[in-house]
C-alpha cells in the first residue's frame, strides 16, 4: 500500500464502497483505522467529493463519546480518512454474547449515545443509523458513536436533496421508511430501538427482508412496549416510549431534551446553538422550518468492527463501574436477508436523477425497469428515476440490488443477477398482493390510511392499499374523528360505511 506512513495490520470490513483498516501509524506512533475509498471509484468526482465531506462534518465533532477523525489523507491515489482505534466491542457484539440486560447499563449507554447525539445534532448532523453495530463499548467503559456515513449536514448552501429511505431497516424511525423529512427524532426513535434490544436481547423489527422489517416499524404501537415493563423503572420506561412514538411529534423534541428525560445534562455551546437546534414551543412540538439539505457521503457506509480484546462481562462491568461516578449523564424473488444491515441508496440532486454510465462490455448486461403503478426504482444504492423508464440501464455482470418505492405500499427490494451480454427485466408489482378500499361516507370525510392523505370522499374509485392491517382516520371538520381498523387481503376490496350525523 502506497503510503510509508501507516502499516496495515488487519483488513476489518468492506462495503462496496471502502474498505476499513487497523493500521499503525509510524510518524505518530499509534494504532488507528484507515477507512479508503475503493480505487475504481476514485475517479468518480461527485462520490469523491461526498467522501471528503463526509470527513469534513465529522472531524468538526468533538466528544469523548465521537469515535474522532485524524486526518484526510490518500492511499495508492484513493482518498481515506484517518480514524480513531477503539480497543473494545461493539454494543451489537455485547448483546449476542449476553453481556447486557441489566437496566443500569441500558440507561448509561442511552446517556452516553444522548451526549454524542447533542453535539452532533447541534451542529445539523443528523445520524440516520443508529444501531449496536455502531456503537463502540471501549475497554475503560466509554461508550462511542461511529459511523456517520449516512449523515447529512443541514443548512448547507449547495444543493437540495430528495427525501429518501436511508438506514438499517430493522432500526428505521417510521418517517424513514416513508421516506419523509427526517431530523433529530429520527435518531431518537433509532436510539429507542437500541435501548430496547440492549435491555431485553429483543430486535423489535427483525424480519427476513427489508419489506418485512419496514411493514413492523409502519405497524408498531406504543402500547407494544408495554411487555417490557417488568426489566426497567416507570420513569425509563416512559422515556423509552417518548424515543419510540410512532408519531414524531409525540417524541422527545430534540436529543437535549432526551438526555434531560433521562436525568442528565450538558452545557450549551453558545458558539453552535444558532447552527441547527430544533424549536419547539410550549407544547414540545415542532415548530415547522424550512432547511436546504445535503447529504454528507451517504454512499460511504460499513460497520467498522473492533478490537477483539476483552471479554464482553468485563467491559459492561466496566462501564457500569466507571458511570458510577457520573450519575448527575425490506414481478421479482424476495431474498432473505440480514435486516440488520444497512441498504442505502444514494441521495442525488433532484434536479439530476443519476445515471449509470458503465461501459458496454463482455462483462456488461442490460437491465429494464417496470413497474405497476408508477414508483421510484434504486438500483445499486444509485436513484435510476421514476418509471416509465424508456431505457435500459448498463450494469456490470454479478448480482445487484433493486428496489422499488412508491407511497402507497410497501417497499419491493429483492436482488437480480445480469448475465455478460443478456437483457434482463425487473418489475415491480406492488398490486400482485394489493386490495382495495372503499369509503361510503356522509356527509364527507378526508381519508388518512395510516395517518397519510389519500383522497376525500365521495371517491370516484377504491383506494388501492398493501395487504395487512391498516388505520383509516376520517377527518370532517365540523365533527371529530372517527378511526377504524382494517385488514385488507389481496385482491379483496374492503367497504367502510360511516355516518357522522348519527
Amino acid at each position: 500500500m502506497n503510503n510509508p506512513q501507516f502499516k496495515i495490520e488487519q483488513k476489518l470490513n468492506e462495503s462496496a464502497t471502502t474498505v476499513v483498516y487497523r493500521a499503525f501509524d509510524q510518524v505518530l506512533h499509534r494504532t488507528v483505522l484507515l477507512k479508503v475509498l475503493h480505487k475504481h471509484l476514485a475517479n468518480d468526482h461527485d462520490l469523491k467529493q461526498r467522501f471528503v465531506r463526509e470527513a469534513r462534518a465529522c472531524a468538526a465533532l468533538h466528544s469523548e463519546h465521537i469515535v474522532q477523525i485524524y486526518d484526510l489523507t490518500e492511499i495508492d491515489g484513493a482518498p481515506a480518512i484517518v480514524m480513531e482505534f477503539v480497543e473494545g466491542k461493539s454494543l451489537k457484539e455485547l448483546i449476542a454474547s449476553g453481556s447486557t440486560g441489566s437496566f443500569e447499563f441500558t440507561k448509561k449507554v442511552g446517556a452516553h449515545i444522548l451526549h454524542a447525539l447533542v453535539v452532533a445534532h447541534e451542529r445539523g448532523i443528523i445520524h440516520r443509523d443508529i444501531k449496536p453495530g455502531n456503537i463502540l463499548v471501549s475497554e475503560n467503559g466509554t461508550v462511542k458513536v461511529t459511523d456517520f456515513g449516512l449523515a447529512y449536514v443541514a443548512l448547507s448552501p449547495t444543493v437540495t436533496m430528495e427525501g429518501m429511505v436511508l438506514g438499517t431497516p430493522a432500526y428505521m424511525a417510521p418517517e424513514q421508511v416513508r421516506g419523509d423529512d427526517i431530523d433529530q427524532r429520527t435518531d431518537l426513535f433509532a436510539l429507542g430501538v437500541t435501548l430496547v434490544e440492549t435491555l431485553t436481547g429483543e430486535r423489535i423489527f427483525e424480519g427476513s427482508t427489508y419489506t418485512e422489517c419496514m411493514k413492523k416499524v409502519l405497524a408498531f404501537k406504543i402500547q407494544e412496549l408495554d411487555r417490557f415493563d417488568k426489566h426497567s423503572t416507570p420513569e425509563f420506561t416512559t422515556f423509552l416510549r417518548m424515543l419510540l412514538h410512532p408519531s414524531k411529534s409525540d417524541r422527545y423534541v430534540s436529543s437535549r431534551d432526551a438526555l434531560a428525560g433521562i436525568g442528565e445534562q450538558i452545557p450549551i455551546d453558545k458558539k453552535v446553538t444558532n447552527g441547527n437546534p430544533l424549536p419547539k414551543n410550549r407544547n414540545n412540538r415542532i415548530i415547522p422550518i424550512g432547511m436546504t439539505v445535503i447529504v454528507a457521503l451517504a454512499v460511504v457506509f460499513g460497520l467498522v468492527e473492533f478490537a477483539q480484546q476483552g471479554e464482553g462481562q468485563k467491559i459492561v462491568e466496566q462501564i457500569q463501574s466507571t458511570d458510577s461516578t457520573n450519575d448527575n449523564q425490506q414481478s421479482m424473488i424476495r431474498q432473505p436477508i440480514d435486516p440488520s444491515v444497512e441498504f442505502v441508496p444514494v441521495p442525488m440532486v433532484k434536479q439530476n436523477p443519476v445515471k449509470l454510465a458503465l461501459p458496454i462490455t463482455k462483462d456488461s448486461g442490460r437491465l429494464l425497469l417496470t413497474s405497476t403503478p408508477w414508483a421510484k426504482v434504486y438500483v445499486d444504492n444509485r436513484l435510476i428515476g421514476e418509471t416509465p423508464i424508456a431505457k435500459p440501464v448498463i450494469l456490470a455482470a454479478g448480482d445487484h440490488m433493486v428496489m422499488f418505492t412508491n407511497p402507497s405500499f410497501d417497499p419491493i427490494v429483492t436482488t437480480i443477477t445480469v448475465e455478460p451480454g443478456r437483457e434482463l427485466t425487473a418489475i415491480g408489482n406492488f398490486v400482485e398482493n394489493a386490495g382495495y378500499l372503499m369509503c361510503v361516507i356522509s356527509p364527507w370525510a378526508e381519508v388518512y390510511v395510516d395517518e397519510q392523505y389519500k383522497d376525500t370522499t365521495p371517491l370516484t374509485k377504491p383506494l388501492i392499499l398493501s395487504s395487512g392491517k391498516h388505520t383509516v382516520r376520517f377527518k370532517n371538520a365540523a365533527f371529530s374523528d372517527i378511526t377504524r381498523e382494517i385488514n385488507v387481503k389481496p385482491k379483496d376490496t374492503v367497504t367502510v360505511t360511516i355516518s357522522f350525523t348519527q
